[in-house]
């Protein structure tokens, strides 16, 4: 019990794990999330996007990909930063085909992507210099309404001098006008 007389609830768990995740301790997280559970709190959603992040953080691949599966095995309804984890985390593995397939999943289970969404798979395939996707994700970001962030602008910038796709969607296009 805490000093209050008040025992702890999701919100108190969920900050305790995001600090745990944040600075590394994830077989303690992992093993909060275990306690929670054996005190009868099910973890909700933002509980286990906290901790899918963490693994990413510390590269633990295959747990975070358990763990967003183990969603659907729960009944437990992702959300589109739930999504927007995972998809920015399979890319810093280098694994941007997956990203792309997670990111289209995403309309499939009712989820349209966010500017945020968007934003960080189009950093991620220009992070791996495949600007033909990244300008065909910008065109659709932008006929949904959406823009790109700061990041996103400043990648498009550095890489207009020295990549011919980017360099003319830059001068075709209603974005690349925008920017000058």
């Amino acid at each position: 019990m805490c000093s209050s007389g008040l025992l702890p609830n999701l919100v108190t768990y969920s900050i305790l794990l995001d600090g745990l995740c944040k600075h590394g301790y994830l077989d303690e997280a992992l093993k909060l999330l275990k306690s929670m559970q054996g005190k009868k709190l099910e973890p909700d959603i933002v509980f286990y996007t906290i901790l899918i992040e963490g693994m990413f953080i510390a590269g633990k691949l295959e747990v975070a990909k358990e763990l967003f599966s183990k969603l659907f095995v729960d009944g437990i309804r992702p959300t589109a930063h739930t999504y927007t984890v995972m998809i920015k985390g399979l890319l810093k593995e280098g694994l941007s085909d997956e990203a792309y397939k997670l990111f289209r999943k995403m309309e499939d289970d009712g989820f349209t992507p966010d500017s945020c969404a968007y934003n960080v798979i189009i950093q991620g395939f220009l992070q791996i210099r495949d600007s033909s996707t990244a300008v065909q994700l910008i065109d659709e970001m932008v006929g949904k309404g959406f823009s790109a962030d700061s990041s996103t602008f400043q990648m498009l910038l550095v890489l207009e001098s020295h990549d011919e796709i980017i360099s003319r969607f830059m001068r075709g296009s209603s974005l690349g006008r925008k920017m000058k």
